[in-house]
């Protein structure tokens, strides 16, 4: 084998590597959001998020914790029961998911923008509308 190809090769394999990490996080926060588990979720938060509730400001926080215990709230006020992915997009080094937070009496849309870090995919913006 000719050292091109096998270098082609090596790279291949990382990048496909790469990619197939990213997906296993996206299925675990998808997961954490479908089992409303925020003590998983809270690992997946950027240091400072967008997060924009239904109707509400824009909020620019700079603690995971705060918009862990958001979201949290905003399930349990709106007796949120699971969530129902629509759609998934990688872009570079970004990841759009978008989908439908159930509940008894709503649906609730759901727009997520990860970003790959050296620490993994980061939720930094999250928007329910």
């Amino acid at each position: 084998m000719s050292p091109i190809r096998k270098i082609l090769l090596i790279l291949t394999f990382l990048i496909s590597n790469t990619s197939l990490f990213a997906q296993k996080e996206t299925e675990q926060i998808i997961q954490n959001l479908q089992t409303a588990n925020f003590s998983s979720l809270l690992l997946f938060w950027d240091t400072e998020v967008e997060l924009t509730i239904l109707d509400k400001i824009n909020q620019k926080l700079s603690h995971p914790e705060e918009a862990n215990q958001q979201m949290q709230v905003f399930f349990n006020n709106k007796s949120i029961v699971g969530f129902e992915k629509n759609a998934e997009r990688t872009v570079g080094n970004t990841v759009y998911i978008t989908g439908k937070l159930l509940s008894g009496i709503n649906k609730f849309n759901l727009t997520l923008l990860l970003q790959e870090t050296k620490n993994g995919l980061r939720i930094v913006s999250l928007r329910v509308s």
